[in-house]
């Protein structure tokens, strides 16, 4: 049996520095891992159902079961982290077994086989590979986003990112040396980049903006002609765009339009690269597979980064499988009616209660913000009676500064009807729980723990009956 503590992340929970040095000889420990030690989005640092397990006093093998991350959707109902749980196309399965064949395991794979390379091109990035544009194979889209970062980011260089924004944007960035700038998401500017901010953002030191379309946690997706004005600008000042196009699968709102920028007819996307994976639309988590489409010229010394660290190899195990996902006509089509379903039971839950309501209703994703601040205790005390009762959600302040204790992002992929229910039903109760404040003060311990600038402004925030009536 695994000890209570033993479970890998409940190691990143610990106060490392502590844990580093705790009387003994300082390991020689780099810039770069200190810098993320102080960073509210390395995981361990931002609050997670992962810490809510240690709040009630649960071993952690009785919830993840044989030490897997996700949860057992026969006793869980699973909200939480963005694995898309409907699970991946049927043939998915059937390929991996028939291809599972020593010539395909003995031997370094290329970086992208030509089925997959075209496959993926026109599905993906709506476009064809030519002399103009072609593509890197990768293990995921985080490590996309990372290759790209120790490619072209120098210490003391700035990167712009949304706040609320991905939890894993920041961490590359400070491992390459960079500066994080960040453009405030809210009402003001529909929950998308707004030209004027971003302009205002960008200095001399400016090498890289991020635009994660549609949007991480909103679902948000900006305006094409939008696109084409972030794409002149980095032109102009010869800044790198990164377009993380990784939520643009599944549409909820058949009025909304997503438009990669590879796909963009006319713009002169020479900064631009566009990055997607297959985890979140087709529901490939495990075999991690990401792809990078740019130019040539500037997919070459992120090649070179790839080459050097990992090779440029991508198991082939993993590229069959991939085309068998993406040749499934049926597969997006048939998980967007389930989704739009599914958000219309959530819908129904979330306006039942009136201290509830949405930031915003996504058009794109598979998740949705639930603005908590009428209740009267913080989202992460929430998160603990919430997962007492069997349904694990994320809080806001891994994703940013704003509302940090405000919100929860729910993830509602799942197939199982029932867990619906058990969210009604659960829902009322934990709010009641939550606002006895009886978690408030294992709350605060832990972000306590922590220590980062976010976390000692979130105990402020809510340590106090009159900052949690009105916490924004």
């Amino acid at each position: 049996m695994m000890k209570k503590n033993s479970f890998f992340y409940s190691w990143l929970s610990d106060k490392r520095e502590k844990k580093a040095n705790d009387g003994k000889k300082s390991y020689p420990l780099s810039q770069r891992v200190r810098k993320l030690f102080h960073s509210h989005h390395l995981v361990g640092n931002f609050f997670h159902y992962r810490t809510a397990i240690k709040i009630l006093g649960w071993n952690y093998n009785s919830v993840f079961e044989d030490g897997r991350l996700d949860l057992n959707p026969h006793r869980w109902a699973d909200f939480g982290p963005l694995n898309f749980q409907i699970g991946p196309p049927k043939d998915v399965a059937r390929c991996l077994q028939k291809m599972s064949i020593s010539k395909n395991i003995n031997s370094y794979p290329p970086n992208l086989i030509p089925s997959l390379r075209e496959i993926v091109s026109r599905v993906i990035f709506k476009r064809s590979c030519s002399k103009d544009f072609d593509l890197i194979c990768t293990e995921g889209a985080q490590s996309a986003l990372a290759y790209c970062m120790l490619t072209f980011v120098n210490r003391g260089d700035e990167v712009i990112i949304t706040d609320p924004g991905y939890f894993f944007f920041e961490p590359p960035i400070l491992t390459a040396g960079g500066k994080i700038k960040r453009i405030t998401l809210s009402k003001k500017n529909n929950f998308r980049i707004d030209i004027e901010s971003l302009k205002k953002k960008i200095t001399p030191r400016t090498k890289i903006i991020i635009i994660c379309d549609p949007i991480n946690p909103f679902g948000t997706i900006q305006t094409e002609d939008e696109l084409r004005e972030i794409i002149k600008i980095a032109n102009k000042y010869n800044i790198i765009v990164l377009n993380n196009i990784t939520h643009g699968f599944h549409r909820l709102n058949v009025n909304a339009e997503h438009s990669p920028m590879s796909s963009l007819r006319g713009a002169n996307s020479k900064n631009v690269i566009t990055i997607a994976g297959l985890s979140h639309g087709y529901g490939l988590a495990g075999l991690r597979i990401g792809f990078l489409g740019a130019h040539p010229e500037i997919l070459k010394p992120v090649l070179s980064i790839k080459s050097a660290l990992t090779r440029i190899n991508t198991n082939l195990l993993t590229q069959y499988a991939a085309i068998a996902a993406l040749e499934d006509n049926e597969y997006i089509h048939n998980c967007d009616n389930l989704l739009r379903k599914n958000f219309s039971f959530f819908k129904d839950i979330i306006y039942g209660i009136p201290a509830l309501s949405f930031i915003i209703e996504p058009d794109y994703g598979f998740f949705a913000c639930v603005d908590t601040s009428k209740i009267k205790a913080s989202s992460q005390e929430l998160t603990v009676a919430l997962l007492k009762r069997k349904c694990a959600v994320y809080p806001s302040d891994g994703l940013g500064n704003t509302k940090a204790s405000s919100y929860i992002r729910i993830n509602f992929s799942t197939p199982h009807r029932k867990h619906f229910t058990w969210l009604k039903k659960a829902l009322p109760k934990a709010i009641k729980e939550a606002e006895t404040r009886k978690y408030g003060k294992a709350v605060i311990d832990f972000f306590r723990s922590v220590g980062t600038k976010r976390a000692l402004k979130i105990i402020k925030d809510i340590g106090s009956g009159a900052s949690l009536k009105n916490k924004n």
